[in-house]
């Protein structure tokens, strides 16, 4: 069976930890006005008893998650997120080389096979999104890693160009040079920083370009006022809202796995730090993920429904995983 016919890709390097609460939290009240997580993995097994991305679905849509960004880190898991795309009408799809996995491939000499084949699923027609990529300087130190990031990310930008794809960043310890980069190369007409991480200076330049700022758990936790200060002077039509999931989980449930489900909480704790109602915020992310992406039924599924269903094991499906990833965060900072 290939990785994109399996439930899961890759299981979470923290489900080992256990010290963690591994259980899902309970759902939250359900939103009136439904909105998008525009970032998710669910291809990653978490938790004791990992979900099925269908019933991750399910019940992000009993809560008024109304469907999901999936995204790709490297070669398998892009292929996986767009043969899921490609098959539930609840997921869009983007793909890319993580920068943490370019240096890696970069070393192997083997990046720039799998570029060719990000810019091969970029022509499917419910990929989306060229993401996450960028630069991430907390793993990878000066030098060579770098410069492979630098290079996999302007390779990333011009294929998003190329298919007319909007832009996923993932920006951890790199702002100024993010910025440089997409100055210098000039970036998508739909860019989008994706778990944002930065503080009112980096709020203003994304306001400036109008480049969007997604934000995830992270803004509920107390200790993210520098967030929740960037997110005062954002205009409301930059905003999106994101689960990360299964990292990220919002408060009052950090550190267990994280869901699409629990997206409203970081929604809410958003309009109450804005003084809005949680409605009129709703309504206005959901019409600027749109805006970003596109609508979720501008193209049509077309490959035959999941593999899984009719599985004798169906209900309760294999959990095979690849073991996780060595650049898989524990850490609150960020998720993949």
């Amino acid at each position: 069976m290939t990785d994109e016919m399996t439930p899961h890709v890759r299981s979470r390097a923290a489900m080992e930890d256990s010290s963690r609460d591994l259980s899902y939290p309970p759902s939250p009240e359900a939103l009136v006005v439904p909105v998008y997580d525009n970032h998710t993995h669910l291809e990653i097994a978490d938790g004791e008893n990992p979900m099925h991305y269908r019933e991750h679905l399910d019940r992000g849509s009993a809560v008024g998650v109304r469907g999901v960004v999936q995204v790709g880190t490297d070669v398998a898991t892009s292929r996986w997120s767009a043969a899921i795309a490609a098959r539930e009408p609840r997921v869009l799809a983007a793909v890319a080389i993580h920068p943490n996995e370019a240096a890696t491939l970069e070393a192997a000499g083997e990046l720039d096979a799998a570029l060719a084949v990000i810019d091969e699923l970029a022509a499917q027609p419910r990929v989306v999104a060229i993401g996450e990529t960028g630069l991430d300087f907390y793993r990878t130190e000066s030098g060579s890693g770098r410069d492979a990031q630098l290079r996999s990310f302007e390779e990333h930008i011009r294929i998003a160009k190329k298919h007319g794809l909007a832009l996923q960043i993932h920006d951890r310890d790199a702002h100024d040079d993010v910025v440089a980069t997409l100055r210098r190369v000039g970036a998508p007409e739909r860019t989008v920083f994706h778990c944002f991480s930065g503080d009112v200076e980096l709020a203003s330049i994304l306001a400036d370009n109008g480049w969007y700022a997604s934000f995830a758990g992270t803004a509920t936790f107390k200790s993210a006022r520098n967030l929740r200060d960037a997110l005062d002077i954002l205009p409301r039509a930059l905003l999106l809202v994101e689960t990360d999931a299964p990292f990220l989980t919002p408060h009052p449930f950090r550190g267990r796995p994280n869901s699409p489900y629990l997206l409203p909480w970081t929604l809410r704790a958003m309009a109450d730090h804005l003084g809005t109602d949680v409605s009129m915020l709703a309504a206005q992310i959901s019409s600027n993920t749109e805006t970003v992406y596109g609508t979720w039924d501008a193209e049509p599924v077309t490959a035959p429904g999941d593999p899984w269903a009719d599985r004798p094991d169906a209900d309760n499906p294999e959990r095979d995983a690849l073991p996780g990833r060595a650049d898989d965060l524990t850490t609150e900072q960020g998720g993949a």
